[in-house]
């Protein structure tokens, strides 16, 4: 019965891992790069940087500020790097510093999507984008009407471009204005359902 049991534990263990990936984050002088980066829940981050830099979670205001004071309850490495486990990458956007550094704007974001792709606050809702991808304006559409809730745009450095409300069941975003690349809309003040557009 016991050896059934340690049996059973290791095929999950080994499950569980067979869907789990570790990504990898180094730095180039005084970036890190990728500067952000997209998960699932369940995946884990390494750091493997320079010994002058190490990694603290930050709170938006703080990153967008260049500095360095730590988020309540948030992940860090030490110089030269190390590994971020699960259970410090909650659903939702992690915005991080190079402490020494971040007043030269060493930092970056991970955002970790739930593995389902359906953030539990919103079970039941269905949320979709298109045309993606755009050439410019993206419609946000919502089954439940989730007028008044708050969205963010992100490029692909984790750069806050703008910010609005959603209105009623369809807002559209317009990202005629900006460069062709990556970015991403993050729904919901907490940030945690994030969509990527891809502008043409």
């Amino acid at each position: 019965m016991k050896l059934k049991s340690l049996l059973l534990s290791a095929l999950l263990l080994l499950s569980f891992e067979s869907y789990s990936t570790t990504w990898t984050i180094v730095n180039t002088g005084f970036t890190f790069s990728p500067a952000s980066i997209t998960i699932n829940s369940g995946d884990s981050v390494l750091f493997t940087i320079a010994s002058q830099h190490n990694v603290r979670e930050v709170s938006q205001s703080t990153w967008n500020s260049n500095g360095s004071t730590a988020a309540t309850g948030g992940f860090t490495a030490p110089f030269g790097g190390g590994l971020i486990l699960p259970s410090k990458l909650g659903v939702g956007s992690h915005w991080y510093v190079c402490v020494p550094h971040a007043a030269m704007a060493m930092k970056g974001v991970i955002i970790v999507n739930s593995a389902t792709g359906i953030n539990e606050a919103v079970v039941g809702s269905k949320i979709s984008l298109s045309p993606n991808p755009t050439s410019d304006v993206v419609r946000i559409k919502t089954i439940t009407n989730f007028e008044g809730v708050l969205y963010f745009v992100t490029d692909n450095n984790g750069n806050q471009i703008f910010s609005g409300l959603l209105e009623s069941n369809e807002t559209s975003i317009d990202l005629s204005r900006y460069a062709a690349g990556c970015y991403f809309v993050q729904i919901g003040e907490d940030k945690k359902q994030t969509y990527k557009i891809i502008r043409k």
